[in-house]
């Protein structure tokens, strides 16, 4: 089985031609450690505020919650960014999800903004992160 490169994901994440939808990602400055500014998640000052145009692949799939006698549905949006366009994606940072529209210009999904609640990297690449919608 060949492995896959960075370069590798730029072909599925294209918002032309690939899989992907285009948003911009806001860095955060919330502590987990101190109160102090810049001092966050690690030693370094790694979510410094920054904002960053990307390409990643949005999914928000239905599926069952068990309830007490009978399920509700619902769903969990997430996003799949390339682990070089945001290498420092931590929880509460915000995703905005452009407005998705056909190549005609028919909007099918309008623009929307998250706050990312969970990231899990598998150091293969893409970094799946869970959202909730503001």
């Amino acid at each position: 089985m060949a492995l896959e490169f960075q370069a590798d994901f730029d072909g599925y994440l294209d918002s032309s031609y690939g899989h992907g939808v285009t948003g911009t990602i806001f860095e955060v400055q919330q502590s987990l450690w101190d109160q102090r500014n810049g001092l966050i998640d690690t030693w370094y000052d790694i979510d410094s505020g920054n904002t960053t145009n990307i390409n990643f692949i949005f999914d928000a799939d239905y599926f069952a919650i068990p309830g007490e006698s009978v399920d509700f549905e619902g769903y969990q949006p997430t996003a799949f960014i390339k682990q070089k366009d945001a290498p420092y994606v931590s929880h509460d940072d915000r995703l905005i999800v452009n407005a998705i529209t056909t190549r005609s210009g028919t909007q099918i999904f309008p623009e929307t903004i998250y706050t990312i609640k969970g990231v899990e990297n598998a150091n293969n690449g893409l970094v799946k992160v869970l959202l909730m919608e503001e």
